[in-house]
């Protein structure tokens, strides 16, 4: 129960008034206001009437310093929250429905994928299945959309802020898993490894998140009526999720795939190193094909023996490295994509995957860290919230 004091400021601020327009109103000072509501004076029955009649509340609930709920009331209260209770826990019932048939889609684009060797096949399963869950969850909503239609503006609009969101959240879901339906059917008549797939899929959601939270604050910016308002924790919470998951993007495209792959020494990076005093045949052949993979096979200048049935290329500082058809051949397989060579050494990089796949790659090995740090930082945000508010309520007791 709270003191007349109060429970007249708090009828106050729910109209919106100042105390000197509350005094303009009763016709007395605003010094008079401010005293009623530090419990140093009580208003004339007269004006505590006004008052009563002002606020729609009863004399005697002022000076109970709380508004009594009547038993109409109460009932009224009681069977509109079994009303939103309902409508809430049926389109709860059916939104996790549509989750499970979410999960189920992904697991049939892989399972399907795997068993055929045609991720093509999976892909299309998959999109189905995701059709069928969107489509059950428009029916869901639409039908909670009708169902709301007389209940208080305030239990409506709480109620649309959770369908909005948790809408919005399988529709990011759902559009991340379209995206890796597109990257799994890549290895089409393939089969591929688990880490691979685990790379498509954490790249695919990754990606999609971070478009997800922009869009979500254009929707936001356009002031849907029933949405919250943001604190400024929440900002800050998503703006560091964007970064979390944008930057590994912008690191791995400036450093490039491959560099930073060889930087961290990733497990699908293999290389070959010679010294040119010790291995001088093997150091110009590494180098031969660090100039062709940089100008191409028709620009190199080869001297053919048709004799011997040998090509021939002569390096500036006039080593020649004599070659068979053979010897050629068995060049090409090696593969080397990148190179570190100087006049006395040097090193050819081999790499397992593609650039693409390498990206993916090094995209889910960085990003996992950097959201548990953050899934860490929220629970002791949160929970230093949560320890402060009982004190601050303490100190102003």
């Amino acid at each position: 129960m709270n003191s007349t004091g109060e429970f007249l400021k708090s009828l106050r601020v729910s109209k919106g008034l100042t105390q000197i327009e509350l005094a303009e109103y009763l016709n007395v000072s605003n010094k008079t206001i401010s005293k009623w509501e530090n419990d140093l004076g009580m208003p004339e029955v007269s004006t505590l009437i006004i008052l009563a009649d002002y606020y729609e509340v009863t004399v005697d609930d002022i000076l109970r310093g709380t508004k009594r709920i009547s038993r109409d009331n109460l009932k009224e209260t009681n069977l509109t929250k079994y009303v939103v209770n309902r409508i809430s826990n049926q389109y709860v019932q059916y939104f996790i429905i549509s989750v499970g048939i979410w999960i189920l889609s992904n697991v049939s684009m892989i399972v399907l994928g795997q068993i055929t060797t045609n991720s093509n096949l999976g892909m299309g399963i998959g999109l189905i299945v995701i059709l069928i869950g969107l489509i059950i969850q428009s029916i869901n909503v639409n039908y909670l959309r009708l169902q709301v239609k007389d209940i208080s503006i305030q239990e409506k609009r709480s109620l649309l802020n959770f369908v909005f969101h948790t809408s919005y959240i399988l529709l990011y879901l759902s559009l991340a898993s379209i995206f890796f339906a597109l990257l799994y059917a890549v290895g089409s008549n393939s089969v591929l490894t688990a880490e691979a797939i685990l790379n498509r899929m954490g790249y695919a959601f990754g990606l999609m998140g971070v478009s997800a939270i922009f869009l979500y604050y254009i929707m936001r910016a356009l002031r849907i009526s029933f949405l919250k308002k943001l604190t400024l924790g929440r900002h800050v919470l998503n703006g560091i999720m964007v970064l979390i998951l944008l930057i590994p993007i912008l690191v791995i495209s400036i450093l490039g795939p491959y560099q930073l792959a060889i930087k961290i020494e990733h497990s699908s990076v293999g290389y070959s190193e010679y010294y040119k005093e010790d291995n001088i045949d093997r150091y110009y052949t590494l180098k031969y094909l660090q100039i062709k993979s940089s100008t191409g096979i028709s620009n190199i200048d080869y001297t053919y023996n048709s004799e011997e049935n040998t090509k021939t290329y002569t390096f500036e500082d006039g080593y020649e490295l004599i070659m068979t058809q053979q010897t050629e051949a068995f060049l090409e397989t090696l593969d080397y994509q990148v190179f570190d060579i100087n006049e006395t050494f040097g090193r050819g990089y081999w790499i397992l995957l593609s650039e693409f796949e390498m990206e993916m790659s090094l995209y889910t090995m960085l990003v996992p860290p950097l959201i548990s740090l953050y899934s860490i930082a929220v629970i002791i945000y949160y929970y230093i919230r949560k320890v402060r508010k009982p004190n601050e309520s303490l100190k102003s007791i």
